[in-house]
């Protein structure tokens, strides 16, 4: 039997993603040319009041929010695309992450996460994000 190799780190930008779907979709309601002056003008303070008003929609107080950090693509013949430094912090999981807004869709890219405590391994500790993240949220 071959082994299969999980990549770990596909599914839990899979996972994230899915839990944040409603933050992101939110987040495309505001309008562009705004957000992209906030950022561009380092308005950051605006950035992180528009983007905690989304957050506090889907999950509870103190689990997810702006990393203070942004950047704006705008390119010639290509769609805007909007970065957001992101953390979310609950049950001993912490992750680092940018949030990326397009027109049609969202994504996320995980840049750092920690496990507090014991593991059993990369698995255990994806179902721990898994947990995690479904208890943040507002139900």
């Amino acid at each position: 039997m071959i082994p299969v190799r999980i990549d770990h780190s596909q599914v839990r930008e899979k996972i994230l993603g899915d839990s944040i779907r409603a933050v992101a979709t939110d987040l495309r309601l505001i309008d562009l040319p705004d957000l992209v002056s906030y950022l561009k003008t380092g308005q950051i303070a605006s950035v992180g009041s528009l983007v905690q008003s989304s957050i506090e929609l889907a999950f509870k107080p103190e689990t997810l929010s702006f990393g203070h950090a942004g950047d704006v693509f705008l390119e010639w013949g290509a769609l805007p695309r909007v970065c957001l430094d992101m953390e979310f912090h609950h049950k001993s999981v912490h992750v680092y992450f940018r949030l990326m807004l397009e027109a049609e869709e969202a994504g996320v890219e995980i840049t750092y996460i920690t496990f507090e405590g014991e593991s059993t391994g990369p698995g255990s500790n994806t179902s721990r994000l898994h947990e995690a993240l479904g208890e943040a949220r507002i139900n």
